[in-house]
C-alpha cells in the first residue's frame, strides 16, 4: 500500500473505485488512512489533508489518551484473559494425550505447558475457531432483515479494524472480537452486514445501521474506549 506524506502526517492510501469522495481515517494506533476514488492528484489530496490537519491531530490526541499501550501477555498462571466479554484467568497444565494444547475448562483457560512457547498462537486458533460458530448464528439471524448476505465469512488478523466488508461481498473479522462482549459483537457484525448494502460510511450508512442497531453511537464509542484491553 502506497504511503505519503504530508509535513509531519504520512497516509496510507487506499484508492476505490467505489469512492467518491476523499476520506481519512484515524485507526485505533494512530495510523492514518487516506481512501480516496482512483488518480486523484496529489495535490488534491494535500489540500483536503490541510483543510482537515486541525481534526487531524484531535482525533490523534483523542486515540492516545483513550488507548494507552496495553502491557503483552506472558502466558503465565494467574493471567487474565478475555472471552465474550468475560474474564477468565489462565493454569498451566501438564500435557495430556488427546487434549487440545488451550481449552475453557470450569471457568478458567488451562494451557498446556508444552505448548507455552506457542501461547499466543494457541489463544488466536481457539478465539477464531468459536468466532467463526458465532458469526454463522450472529448472520444467519440478521440477513433476512438485511435483504443481503455475504459470499464468504472469514476470520483473519485485520490490524486494528474489527471487521472489513470486500468489495464483492467477503466479509472479514479479526479474530479479536471472540474476546468482546455479545453486545459489541453484534454491533461489529452488523456494522459490516450493513457495508454490503452501504460501502461508504454516509448518511444513508447510519441510517440503516441505526434501524438495526438503534443504540449503535453508544456501541461505538464502548468500542472506542475499551477495545484495546480485548487484546494479547
Amino acid at each position: 500500500m502506497t504511503t505519503l506524506t504530508f509535513g509531519d502526517l504520512s497516509f496510507k492510501l487506499r484508492p476505490s473505485a467505489k469512492r467518491r469522495t476523499i476520506g481519512i481515517t484515524v485507526e485505533r494506533d494512530g495510523q492514518l488512512t487516506l481512501s480516496t476514488p482512483p488518480q486523484v492528484p496529489i495535490e488534491t489530496l494535500e489540500k483536503v489533508v490541510n483543510e482537515k490537519r486541525l481534526w487531524i491531530h484531535s482525533k490523534l490526541i483523542e486515540k492516545e489518551s483513550l488507548n494507552p499501550p496495553t502491557p503483552a501477555k506472558e502466558y503465565v498462571s494467574g493471567e487474565s484473559f478475555y472471552y465474550l466479554g468475560r474474564s477468565y484467568s489462565l493454569k498451566l497444565v501438564d500435557g495430556v494425550e488427546g487434549k487440545p494444547p488451550l481449552r475453557l475448562y470450569q471457568s478458567r483457560f488451562e494451557l498446556q505447558r508444552e505448548a507455552l512457547a506457542q501461547g499466543r498462537e494457541a489463544f488466536i486458533r481457539w478465539y477464531g475457531d468459536r468466532l467463526s460458530s458465532i458469526l454463522d448464528t450472529q448472520i444467519a439471524a440478521l440477513v433476512d432483515g438485511l435483504e443481503a448476505s455475504p459470499r464468504s465469512v472469514q476470520v483473519r488478523d485485520l490490524g486494528y479494524r474489527w471487521g472489513s466488508c470486500g468489495h464483492k461481498g467477503d466479509l472479514y473479522f479479526h479474530w479479536r472480537v471472540a474476546m468482546l462482549p455479545r453486545t459489541m459483537i453484534e454491533y461489529v457484525v452488523v456494522h459490516e452486514l450493513v457495508h454490503l448494502i452501504e460501502p461508504h460510511h454516509n448518511h444513508a450508512f447510519w441510517d440503516r445501521l441505526e434501524r438495526m442497531v438503534n443504540d449503535w453511537c453508544d456501541r461505538k464509542r464502548w468500542l472506542a474506549q475499551n477495545g484495546a484491553s480485548y487484546d494479547l
